[in-house]
């Protein structure tokens, strides 16, 4: 009986962890369309063997972020209200890497990047959060896991946008 009554305990009053971890003043957000500045006239995109440019990933990457947010619930995605949160997002460099060889020397496994710099506003205007989020996929080119990069991209901007979320919502 003892034990039943601690366990009890335990259970009300918890361990006093939350997934709620920052809370701001406004509880809406307005998320502003994704912008794309991917310089592909730079140098190291011209002689890379690996440079690719993801097409229209600036507007897959706002729907997923709108998604993602609402979805986590504690701010209200709207498009319109003077005092809410406003989010802006620059995507600045898309990468390609090699991670594994196949014994003929051809590529077996990639990694995607996505680069992007967030800045979240009260809103009164002032700087909340000004910060890099970079996420990140890997993929098999041969296997039983084969996939293509298009379909990588999905699972790519999916973790950019917990990402994004995740910096937003959560001090730590």
């Amino acid at each position: 009986m003892k034990n039943f009554l601690v366990l009890l305990l335990l259970i009300v009053v918890g361990c006093g962890y939350t997934t709620r971890g920052f809370i701001y003043a406004e509880d809406t957000i307005i998320i502003e369309p994704v912008i794309n500045k991917i310089d592909i006239t730079s140098e190291d995109r011209k002689f890379s063997n690996y440079a690719s440019f993801p097409i229209l990933i600036e507007n897959r990457l706002t729907n997923e972020l709108i998604s993602k947010f609402n979805i986590e619930g504690n701010l209200r995605v709207v498009s319109e209200d003077p005092k809410a949160l406003n989010l802006a997002c620059t995507v600045h460099n898309y990468d390609k890497e090699t991670l594994r060889y196949d014994e003929s020397d051809e590529v077996s496994e990639q990694r995607l990047r996505l680069h992007v710099r967030i800045e979240l506003k009260s809103g009164d205007g002032e700087v909340l959060k000004n910060k890099n989020v970079i996420g990140e996929t890997t993929y098999y080119l041969s296997g039983a896991n084969q996939e293509s990069e298009s379909s990588a991209q999905v699972d790519l901007i999916d973790d950019t946008a917990r990402r994004i979320c995740e910096a937003v919502t959560e001090e730590w």
